[in-house]
């Protein structure tokens, strides 16, 4: 018998039972339901807000594309004109 108590497998089995029934105790509890309901509905609110201001950013790049986008245009009509009229002194 006292052989059983220093036998490191021995210890490892009973570990393992014996965590296994702390944590299904733990699992099973109010108060760690409670936390686990907390702990995602937390997540989902930061979800929720990591989505918003995704859409945010995409329109704000997308406002900023199109502008650029009517700048250049502007740019290139200005140049053409500019071009016109040295063509026409020459």
């Amino acid at each position: 018998m006292s052989g059983l108590f220093k036998n490191e497998k021995f210890w490892l089995v009973l570990a393992g039972a014996a965590g296994a029934i702390i944590g299904g105790k733990i699992l099973k509890s109010p108060k760690t339901r409670e936390l686990a309901v907390n702990g995602l509905a937390k997540g989902m609110m930061l979800r929720d807000d990591a989505k918003a201001e995704l859409t945010n950013m995409k329109e704000e790049a997308e406002d900023i594309c199109y502008e650029a986008h009517q700048k250049a245009k502007n740019e290139k009509k200005s140049y053409s004109k500019i071009e016109e009229e040295s063509n026409d002194e020459v």
